[in-house]
């Protein structure tokens, strides 16, 4: 079995593990062994704040820091080359150059912050006076009698002409850990147990693309009783889990979104006051004046609109979605367009049933929930009927006729992935999947099931019950 690095700067602690945080090792074990499978980086859409699709390739070499010698050169820096071999994700099974027998392999995640690009030691040091090329010590015997010499060679030899990862690799892992959002600034947030309800929330923690918000006391029109706090995540010091969303969340709303849409906001009337203004010169066509703490429109943006295919969209015409909502993500439902939002390509979609407005929600055209009719039958899924359709089976040409309704045009959905992308996801593969009942877990999961863009992800450890279903984007 290959050693996991413990990659930590000498002198400097460790970083802190989330307590009980799953490592992966079991899984990377079985792969060394030649069993197990793995979602690949650039399978997905961006998951970080920049595209690192270009580090996770195999056969790529990159400089890392070396501490079999920190104890000896004090004040100098020891670097060598690496070799990845195989990768899982961020993850690497590499071997630095020279040492390529199977015990001197290690797992090293290559966003580490003691990964550099090639020559990156010579550019910051020329003179290599704090930084120095040293083999790892285990190749001591290889290289005692003439050291320069085999530097020069290993360079000459394995490391002249071979793919390296990008010089800009350092300024893109800074801009990893700088959020675009800020702690304290405020955003309109879905009540995701009243969806008909938009309130006032705050940053009040990030996490790379992640965003951690509440509903703040200072910011709520009344006080929030003990039973809230007992019931409702989104709220301040509520007892339940904190409530974590990706910066592309559907619940979350730039200022003003409300008063623009004519949607309920529940908030002190200072902010309804400020919001009405900033909805007023958005529809006028002007720069609004925010507030500094305030979320814009420019912040939150979503993709362009095709106004060609946005004119054959129409209230009333039937789609399938999976409920952004609900408390299990394994179907499909039936639901209809409700209305039109002044904000370009927000609609506000129901699911069928005596609770359809209720149970209503607002979402962007391009928003990965939408399907169009017939695609659970064509991807094999589970289409729920609606809670007050009396027939034992449902039927959509039956169901549209009773309705007297349209489907929502093919042209209005999310273009459907390549084949080429599509393939890499595979049944088996093991990946990581943000909970979307329980969203501040992200948990080890493998897809069991591939339905078209749809893919069936078991939580590792969890009976098939608890399954989620994901749209690959």
């Amino acid at each position: 079995m290959s050693n996991f690095l413990k990659v930590v700067r000498n002198g400097r602690a460790p970083n802190a593990e989330q307590k009980g945080s799953y490592t992966w090792r079991d899984k990377l074990v079985a792969f060394e062994k030649g069993k197990g499978k793995f979602v690949s980086v650039d399978a997905f859409c961006q998951n970080l704040l920049v595209d690192c699709n270009d580090l996770a390739r195999d056969d790529i070499c990159f400089e890392m820091v070396v501490h079999d010698y920190d104890e000896q050169c004090e004040g100098v820096e020891a670097r060598w080359f690496v070799r990845v071999d195989k990768l899982c994700g961020y993850r690497a099974l590499a071997h630095f150059v020279g040492c390529s027998d199977k015990k001197s392999k290690f797992w090293v995640n290559v966003l580490s912050d003691e990964v550099f690009h090639l020559a990156n030691a010579n550019m910051i040091d020329e003179n290599m006076e704090r930084l120095a090329y040293a083999p790892p010590s285990n190749v001591i015997p290889e290289y005692t009698e003439n050291v320069k010499q085999y530097i020069d060679n290993c360079i000459e030899k394995e490391i002249v002409g071979t793919q390296s990862i990008s010089i800009n690799y350092q300024n893109m892992r800074e801009n990893l850990h700088k959020p675009r959002f800020r702690i304290g600034q405020r955003l309109e947030l879905l009540h995701y147990t009243n969806s008909t309800l938009i309130r006032v929330a705050r940053v009040v923690e990030t996490c790379g693309r992640r965003l951690m918000v509440r509903v703040m006391q200072a910011d709520y029109p009344g006080d929030i009783d003990d039973e809230a706090l007992e019931e409702d995540r989104q709220f301040e010091n509520s007892k339940p889990a904190p409530y974590w969303i990706d910066e592309g969340s559907f619940l979350i709303f730039p200022v003003g979104f409300a008063a623009v849409n004519e949607y309920e906001l529940q908030a002190k009337r200072d902010y309804k006051e400020h919001s009405r203004r900033v909805a007023e010169a958005i529809l006028k066509g002007e720069e609004p004046d925010y507030h500094p703490d305030d979320i814009k429109f420019s912040d939150l943006k979503k993709d362009p609109v095709n106004m060609e295919h946005w004119d054959k969209l129409k209230k009333g015409q039937k789609l399938e979605v999976i409920d952004p909502l609900a408390q299990e993500f394994k179907l499909l439902k039936v639901a209809t367009i409700l209305k039109f939002l002044p904000t370009p390509g927000y609609i506000i979609v129901g699911i069928d049933g005596e609770n359809m407005i209720e149970e209503s929600v607002p979402l962007h055209i391009s928003a990965p929930f939408m399907y169009p009719v017939g695609y659970a039958k064509e991807y094999n899924l589970q289409l729920e009927m609606p809670d007050n359709y009396k027939k034992k089976k449902f039927n959509w040409d039956t169901y549209l006729e009773e309705e007297k309704a349209d489907k929502m045009p093919i042209e209005l959905f999310r273009p459907f992935p390549s084949e080429e992308r599509l393939a890499k996801f595979k049944v088996g593969m093991h990946l990581e999947a943000a909970d979307m009942c329980e969203n501040h877990y992200i948990c080890p999961a493998t897809i069991t099931s591939i339905h078209g863009r749809i893919i069936n992800v078991n939580f590792d450890g969890w009976e098939s019950d608890f399954d989620e279903v994901y749209d690959v984007e």
